[in-house]
């Protein structure tokens, strides 16, 4: 047996749903698979999926430019930072605070 998990999706538009992916632009929001109305098979009640390689490469450029002293392009790598959903916030701080 394979040590693959698989994620299970209640739909076919649960990969579209902005419930389930947060960052994702032009994502809908479906309220009616929703966990809120009832639906227990609603993957995004336990988990959300946000594309992470963007905010790592970013936290590895504010690493890089803190090393050099570069303020200038720290501060213009974290106004790119602002502009990212919250979800991609997120995951850039947990990986330039852990390095990842």
């Amino acid at each position: 047996m394979s040590d693959v998990d698989y994620l299970s999706l209640y739909s076919e538009n649960c990969d579209k749903c902005s419930h389930l992916r947060p960052d994702k632009q032009g994502a809908k929001a479906f309220v009616r698979c929703h966990i809120s109305r009832g639906n227990k098979y609603c993957p995004a009640s336990e988990v959300r999926i946000v594309v992470v390689g963007k905010a790592y490469r970013m936290a590895e450029q504010v690493r890089l430019a803190r090393e050099r002293r570069d303020a200038a392009t720290e501060a213009k790598i974290m106004a790119q930072v602002a502009q990212c959903h919250e979800a991609v916030q997120s995951k850039f701080y947990d990986a330039l605070e852990n390095g990842e």
